[in-house]
C-alpha cells in the first residue's frame, strides 16, 4: 500500500469513525451499528455512497427516519415504548464519547468486508465501499431500514460496487 493511500485511508476512517459516532449519539444508541456506519458513509466527500442511493430517491435523512422507525417498532413489539412516544425523536447521548470506537459485530463484519474491497482493489477505501458491505447484512436495524423504504439490497450493493 503506498504512503498517499494510507493517509487517505487514516482521513477517511476518521471521519467514517466520528460520523458513526455522531450518528448512534443522534439517534441515542450507546453502540454504533452498521446502521450508523451507513448513514456516516453519506457523510463521506468522495460522493460514491451518495451516488449508490440516488436511484433509491433516498436521502440520508429520510435514511435516518426509517432507523428510527425500526427502533421504535421494535421496542413497541417488545412492549417497552409508550404509546404516546411514536414518532418522537430519539435523544441524543449526553455524554461524551471516550475511549476507541466499539461497533457491533455486523458493523465490524461491514467494515472489514468495505476495507477488503478497497484492498483487492488497490484504491483507498470509499464510501460506496461500505454501502455496498451494510446492503449485503440479511438481518438488523440497517436491513430492516432499507427494507421499509422500499430499497432492494441486492440492487444498492450492485449500484454501489458499480461507483468507479
Amino acid at each position: 500500500m503506498g504512503i498517499a493511500r494510507a493517509l487517505r485511508d487514516m482521513r477517511t476512517m476518521k471521519q467514517l469513525f466520528a460520523q458513526t459516532e455522531a450518528e448512534a449519539d443522534r439517534l441515542g444508541d450507546h453502540e454504533p451499528g452498521a446502521e450508523h456506519l451507513l448513514l456516516a458513509a453519506l457523510s463521506l466527500t468522495d460522493g460514491s455512497a451518495q451516488r449508490a442511493f440516488e436511484g433509491e430517491g433516498v436521502s440520508r435523512d429520510g435514511l435516518r427516519e426509517a432507523i428510527t422507525r425500526v427502533h421504535e417498532d421494535a421496542l413497541t413489539a417488545a412492549g417497552v415504548s409508550d404509546a404516546g412516544g411514536r414518532g418522537a425523536p430519539a435523544s441524543p447521548l449526553d455524554r461524551p464519547r471516550t475511549g476507541p470506537l466499539r461497533l457491533t459485530e455486523p458493523a465490524q463484519a461491514a467494515f472489514r468486508d468495505a476495507t477488503a474491497t478497497a484492498k483487492a482493489a488497490r484504491r483507498p477505501i470509499r464510501g460506496a465501499d461500505v454501502v455496498a458491505a451494510v446492503a449485503e447484512l440479511e438481518h438488523g436495524t440497517a436491513a430492516r431500514a432499507l427494507a421499509q423504504l422500499g430499497i432492494d439490497r441486492t440492487r444498492l450493493a450492485a449500484s454501489a460496487r458499480s461507483q468507479g
